[in-house]
Parts: C-alpha cells; structure tokens; sequence
C-alpha cells in the first residue's frame, strides 16, 4: 500500500461514517489512523494524528458533500503540515492529502526507450567498389599502358568538371514544373482568423491566489474558533479583540455566561468579497445540567487585520433542540 492509496482508505473510511450517521470525530480518527497505517506508513502517523485535528480536516469534512476533490482544500492541509513537520514528511503527505481528498495520484513518466543508432555507411567500402584498380591493367607494353592510364584520368576529370558545372547552373535557375505553371501571383495561405463564437482558451489557474485564498479562510476559521473558546472560558476582554461593529450585539457576555460550555464546528467557507470571508458553522451550547442545543449560524470576517475581526454574525435555525 502506497501513501495515496493510505490517503484513500481513510477517506472512503469517513465518508462510511457520515453515511451511517455518525460524526468525524478527532480522537477516534486518531486511533482509526493507527490501525490503517501499513509499516512503510509508520514514520507518518505523527503527521496523520496532527493532521485529523486541525481546522482545515474539520472544514473539508463538513463540506457538500464531504471531501470534494478541490485542490484550494488539499493546499490548505498541505499548508497547515508545512508549518509544523519536517520537509520529507510534508513531501510524503502530499500523496496521502491528494488520496484524501479523491485527487489522482500524481506520478512522473519515464521516457521511453532510445532508438538504437544509425548505421553509417561504410565509405571505405563504397570506396573500394568505385575505385579503379589499376592493377587490373594488363601491363602490355609500357607506352600503351602509360596512355591507357592517362586517358582514363582525363575522362575521370572532364566528366567531373561536366557534373560540377550542371549542378552549378541547376543551383543559380530556378526549377520550373511544366504541369503547374508559374505560381508568383497566387497569394499566400492565411490561416483563418479565431471566430468571435470559438470559446476563449481556459486561463491558467492562478496558484498564488489558490494559496492566498486558503490561508485567508484558515485565518478566519481560526478567529471564529478563539472567539467561541474565549468565551467558553469566561475571557471576556480576549474574546471582544475578535468581533467588533454589527456583530458586538450577538456576543453578550451575559448571555453566554449561563452555559457551561459554548463551542463552534464545522465551519466552511460560503462566500468572499476581497478581504472579507463568510463562514457557516454549527454552535453547540451546553446547559449545567449537561443538555445542549445546537444552532446555525454564520459569521463575515474581515481578514486583513490581525487578528482576523467577525464584523457581523447572524442565526441560520436550530438543527438539534435542547436534549
């Protein structure tokens, strides 16, 4: 098993779960980690335990559907990984993450074999076949043989010269084709112009603004997730440094200061508008007699502060009454 298909094993794993019904958990998918990692995988498990915890998991799990095969979702894993393990392990789970997210394995392709080496011909054998061998020549008399041997040189250089002096004469004229006729004043092919209906070629996809996309909603989805920890833990002057204008009205101390515990899931991005990011999460609060209730909500954060400011917030409708 391979790291992509380890990535695809705990995928289809998840997605087995939310169809039964049941939730993605961190800590059982932790332990669920171990037991899919083959022995090559070992030296992965920090990563993948790291890896089922963070934010970005959780918000590419609550998806529609879950897990969708959008490499902005696999870069943002990729990212969160980079800032924490070594470069050879980030380099491994980038197979797991593609698998993970239903993305094709990426693999190099190996050049195919060279053609064998032309043969070059034998010159000195052509050489020998044309060569005149003049031992051939039947010594007969000194003088005959002596002319015999002179006259072949002379007819060797004048059919030389005639050769040389024709290929001369076919370079500087032109080679004209009786059947076609002269062609000068026939026009160029033109290759047609792109017609207005023809489709635009697809642009190339910006990865830059993929990066900076992602590390925007991650920086949202962070602040929306301290702001509700803050308030959990009763730190009221931490929690106000992450909501301020429209949305100071849907984050009363003395509302939340009735529960035990207030908590934010599933938060995935809805829509964007230059720095501002909308989020949709599920807000789960718990009673002191340890019933809870859990609502929609959303949350527009302003990500070119630091840190990240929800600007405004407001109620989707309960999807668990108090139980």
């Amino acid at each position: 098993m391979n790291d992509h298909e380890l990535g695809g094993r705990l995928r289809r794993q998840i997605l087995s779960d939310l169809e039964r019904g049941l939730p993605s958990d961190g800590r059982r998918l932790q332990a669920l980690v171990g037991d899919l990692c083959g022995q090559e995988q070992l030296p992965l498990l920090p990563a993948l335990k790291y890896l089922v915890m963070t934010p970005g998991f959780n918000n590419a799990v609550a998806q529609h559907p879950p897990l969708p095969a959008d490499p902005r979702l696999q870069l943002r894993l990729q990212q969160e990984l980079n800032e924490v393990f070594a470069a050879a392990i980030s380099a491994r789970m980038e197979a797991v993450l593609r698998g993970l997210m239903g993305l094709a394995a990426v693999s190099s392709e190996g050049m195919g074999p060279e053609a064998p080496p032309e043969h070059e011909p034998d010159l000195d054998a052509e050489a020998e076949g044309e060569t005149f061998e003049l031992n051939a020549i039947p010594p007969s008399g000194g003088s005959r043989g002596l002319v015999a041997v002179l006259s072949f040189i002379a007819g060797v250089l004048v059919v030389g010269m005639g050769g040389g002096l024709a290929w001369l004469l076919l370079q500087s004229s032109p080679v004209r084709n009786p059947d076609v006729g002269d062609l000068s004043g026939i026009p160029a092919r033109q290759d047609p112009a792109p017609s207005a209906a023809d489709p635009p070629p697809a642009p190339e996809p910006d990865l830059e603004a993929i990066r900076r996309e992602a590390a925007s909603t991650a920086q949202a989805v962070a602040s929306v997730e301290q702001l509700y920890n803050d308030l959990s833990l009763g730190n009221i002057q931490a929690a106000r440094q992450r909501f301020g204008g429209e949305a100071a009205d849907q984050f009363d101390p003395a509302f939340f200061s009735q529960f035990q515990r207030v908590s934010v899931d599933n938060l995935r991005e809805l829509s964007r508008d230059g720095s501002l990011v909308t989020l949709e999460g599920l807000v789960t609060f718990v009673y002191p007699d340890g019933t809870s209730q859990s609502e929609s909500r959303s949350f527009t954060v302003e990500t070119a502060t630091d840190p990240a400011l929800i600007t405004a917030s407001n109620f989707g409708q309960i999807t668990r009454r108090r139980q």
